[in-house]
C-alpha cells in the first residue's frame, strides 16, 4: 500500500505549477519540528531535521513546505509571465512501511504511473545514479502537465531507511536547459541528515 502511496505521490509532483495556490506554512506548523537556512555563495542551505534533509539552493529563489513532506524550490517569475514559474525543484519524502522495498519496483510502478496517467510521457534518458552516496534512479521525459502545459521534467528517486526521496526538476521545454546547472548544483548537494 505504501508503494501505491509514492506511486501517486510521484505523479502528482509532475503536476507542481507556481499558479496553483499553495501558501507556506512553516515545518514547526505541520511537524512541530524545525527548518533552518544558512548562506553559502549565493546560494541558501535548506535544511529540514524533520523530513532528513538538506540541499542547497540559489538565493532568489523560493521555497515553500507543503503539507505531505513536500518542499518546492522556484525561481522569481519572467518578466511578463505572472502566472507560471519557468521553472522548479520539488522534494517528496515519503515513509514506507518496510524497509524491504527495493528500488527496482518503485522504479517499475513509477513509470508505469508516469506511462498510465500522461498519454504524451515521452522518456529521453533513464539511467541508475547516485544520490547522496544512494543508489538511486534517474528518468528524464516530456508530458503535460496538469496545468495543460507541456514541461521536461527529470526525476530522481531513492529509498534510505523506511524513506523514499523523490526529487523533481520540471520546466518549460526551452527553459530546461538554461535551469539545469542550477539544479544540478542543487542536486549535488543533497543531503541525508539522519
Amino acid at each position: 500500500m505504501s508503494v501505491l502511496c509514492l506511486a501517486v505521490t510521484l505523479v502528482c509532483l509532475l503536476s507542481i505549477s507556481s499558479n496553483t495556490s499553495y501558501s507556506a506554512t512553516s515545518v514547526s506548523a505541520i511537524f512541530g519540528a524545525s527548518s533552518s537556512i544558512t548562506t553559502n555563495n549565493n546560494f541558501l542551505t535548506y535544511q529540514d531535521n524533520t523530513l532528513g534533509i538538506k540541499i542547497d539552493y540559489p538565493a532568489g529563489w523560493i521555497h515553500e513546505l507543503h503539507a505531505g513532506g513536500l518542499v518546492t524550490f522556484l525561481p522569481s517569475l519572467e518578466v511578463g509571465n505572472t502566472n507560471t514559474s519557468p521553472a522548479g525543484l520539488g522534494i517528496t519524502v515519503e515513509h514506507l512501511k518496510s524497509k524491504n522495498i527495493a528500488l527496482s519496483e518503485i522504479t517499475k510502478i513509477q513509470i508505469k504511473n508516469l506511462t498510465q496517467n500522461h498519454p504524451d510521457f515521452r522518456p529521453q534518458e533513464s539511467t541508475d545514479f547516485r544520490l547522496a552516496g544512494n543508489m538511486a534512479y534517474k528518468i528524464v521525459f516530456t508530458a503535460t502537465d496538469s496545468m495543460k502545459h507541456e514541461r521536461k521534467a527529470m526525476q530522481i528517486w531513492t529509498v534510505n531507511g523506511d524513506k523514499a526521496y523523490l526529487i523533481t526538476y520540471k520546466a518549460e521545454p526551452g527553459q530546461y536547459s538554461k535551469y539545469l546547472p542550477i539544479i544540478q548544483k542543487m542536486v549535488d548537494s543533497f543531503q541525508f541528515t539522519k
